[in-house]
């Protein structure tokens, strides 16, 4: 995964890569170490987290986690439904994140982890508004030191949308002229920047996933 508070962040997400007793079956965790950095995304203001939003991968070895996970409140147990690549679909909230626990449906012995990211919240299409991408690109630089918190100093600041899967993309400008997204390590990228006045953001096929890098 690209940048996604990569560098200081695979160092915090080593919080999440979660040996035997963590998240394990019949085991528990609090929310707040599963889901490490959450809850500082969550108490950014909503006006400066409207374009961006934190993504959590989980996995077994190499490969996306399949498992059952549940947000356990209480008596009350909610699954958490995960993407086929092992991305969490409903987050906790803060509240949440203050009580409830996690559990996994694995063996207590299996070692699991976890890939934190930033996102854009636009879905990848066809055909992408370059004006969103670019509101969430200058949201994540803001806020991704804010949330990485005392590991702000080691947190590269945000420039660019990869968009993952896609290498062939291309842009088109105000003035109606077009040109081909660069590439950054295979994948079709879009750096606000480097491309003013960008309208619109288009492929052939929808990329996999956006990643801020």
């Amino acid at each position: 995964m690209p940048h996604r508070l990569r560098l200081s962040l695979a160092a915090a997400a080593l919080v999440l890569v979660l040996a035997a007793p963590a998240l394990a079956a019949n085991k528990v965790v609090d929310a707040t170490k599963a889901f490490g950095h959450l809850d500082a995304y969550l108490k950014l203001p909503a006006a400066e987290r409207s374009h961006f939003t934190m993504a959590f991968y989980l996995h077994l070895g190499s490969r996306p986690l399949t498992a059952p996970v549940w947000l356990v409140e209480g008596e009350r147990k909610t699954p958490i439904p995960l993407r086929a690549d092992g991305k969490v679909l409903r987050l906790p909230t803060l509240a949440q994140l203050g009580a409830a626990k996690v559990e996994v449906g694995v063996d207590a012995a299996t070692r699991l982890g976890a890939s934190i990211g930033l996102e854009p919240l636009v879905a990848p299409s066809t055909d992408m508004d370059a004006r969103e991408l670019a509101a969430a690109v200058a949201q994540a630089a803001r806020g991704a030191k804010q949330i990485a918190g005392v590991m702000a100093f080691a947190v590269p600041t945000p420039t660019s949308v990869v968009f993952v899967g896609a290498t062939v993309g291309e842009v088109e400008f105000a003035d109606g002229k077009r040109a081909a997204l660069p590439l950054i390590k295979g994948a079709a990228a879009y750096a606000p920047a480097s491309l003013p006045n960008a309208l619109r953001i288009r492929f052939a096929r929808p990329p996999l996933k956006l990643d801020i890098d």
